[in-house]
């Protein structure tokens, strides 16, 4: 089978970690079918690329075995968010044509409701094939929050022939958001079972710089509002305040980590927390494996795969009871606070450090790439069954018009 993935979330040599859970699938898929890959790169991106000195590639790429088309998707930060979805497709609509008449594919997969589903769910219906769309959270707990783009997300979620979410609880926010009960899928993400492994080397801590005379913890992500890093930096002032003694690393970046260094200077943390920058996917188990516990601080989630690598690293986890994270919190390996509470997540970081969770954690199996798709291609033979068919019924059962 061949199948095109659409998404502007996916790694490239400048950003390694960018969606690398979306790599991760493509990668599995491609060991039994021809994929191939569409992942516009952001003007605001490539601009400040350039301004570093760094080459941009346009045209068709190798990344990790992969052929990725990369075109430069213009849109306007923060204003007519609506239109993005259009935006999104004067982006890709070249590559699209090059690839309907030199690659012919049998489906399209994305990741994101809008704009990503929005533009694939085009290409699709214009190459007659089926679209399945991946939401990953915010496309569908946050942004129908938004009146005009909250509409273009439901449609997506209404026209496409399938709906993937990575958890039974996103599985309810798509069905209450308007897609049909029979096309929501929950098919939960993998890791990679040879990579994430809780194999703790000697002399770990030390390759890594860390101490071994105190707690470490770890966590990991893009700086962004959603993550809650305020919380996460007050939770730790607690805990010095009690006299506990650890490190808490920061194994990420964006656009709120000036906010997040102020804030520890200002709570004087500097020995406590350190900013460790964006970790490449190939040296993050090694993280997990000397972290003492994961952390989580989150006000909205969909299921982060960060918790399900570091269980697969033998490595327990504290978060936040957001979102679908409940579905993989075991007792015996997690924590669960509530959302917005500092001191019940310093309380909850003291409980895990003083239990017994890394020994049971060091048990947990987890699902694999192979595994996820598998079940992703189970899904498109499904509806490629009888896709003229498929198609009428569609349109019959959910009337909303697919957008110009």
């Amino acid at each position: 089978m061949k199948i095109l993935f659409v998404s502007t979330m996916f790694p490239d040599e400048a950003d390694p970690s960018r969606g690398v859970y979306n790599y991760e699938l493509c990668r599995a898929l491609a060991r039994q079918h021809d994929v191939r890959v569409v992942s516009p790169r952001l003007w605001t991106q490539a601009a400040r690329r350039r301004l570093c000195g760094q080459r941009i590639e346009r045209n068709e790429t190798e990344f990790g075995g992969l052929i990725c088309s990369r075109p430069c998707y213009w849109y306007t930060p923060k204003m007519l968010r609506s239109r993005y979805g259009a935006f999104y497709w004067h982006a890709i609509r070249g590559d699209i044509r090059r690839l309907e008449r030199d690659f012919q594919p049998d489906a399209v997969l994305s990741y994101w409701a809008h704009p990503d589903g929005e533009a694939a769910l085009k290409a699709a219906r214009r190459m007659n094939v089926p679209h399945a769309v991946i939401v990953g959270g915010s496309d569908v707990l946050i942004l129908p929050k938004e009146p005009a783009r909250g509409e273009k997300v439901k449609r997506v979620l209404v026209n496409s022939d399938a709906v993937m979410t990575v958890s039974d609880g996103l599985q309810r926010n798509v069905i209450e958001l308007g897609a049909a009960p029979e096309s929501v899928h929950t098919i939960r993400q993998g890791i990679d079972p040879e990579r994430f492994h809780p194999n703790r080397s000697r002399g770990l801590r030390e390759r890594l710089n860390l101490p071994d005379d105190r707690p470490v913890l770890l966590w990991v992500g893009r700086m962004v509002d959603v993550k809650r890093l305020d919380l996460l930096v007050d939770a730790c002032d607690r805990l010095r305040s009690g006299g506990r003694t650890f490190l808490l690393c920061l194994a990420g970046a964006g656009p709120e980590q000036a906010a997040v260094r102020q804030l520890v200077d200002e709570r004087q943390l500097g020995d406590c927390v350190r900013f460790v920058g964006v970790v490449g996917h190939d040296d993050l188990p090694d993280w997990y494996r000397a972290a003492d516990a994961t952390l989580l601080s989150s006000w909205s989630e969909g299921l982060p795969n960060v918790l399900r690598e570091s269980l697969a690293c033998g490595t327990p986890f504290v978060s936040t009871d957001v979102g679908s994270i409940r579905e993989i919190a075991d007792p015996r390996v997690s924590v669960l606070v509530q959302s917005g509470d500092a001191a019940g997540l310093a309380e909850g970081i003291i409980r895990l450090l003083d239990g017994g969770y890394r020994t049971a954690a060091a048990d947990y199996v987890a699902r694999t790439w192979s595994e996820c798709a598998a079940d992703v291609a189970r899904l498109f033979q499904r509806l490629r069954g009888a896709p003229d068919e498929l198609h009428q019924s569609h349109r019959k059962s959910r009337p909303v018009p697919v957008p110009a």
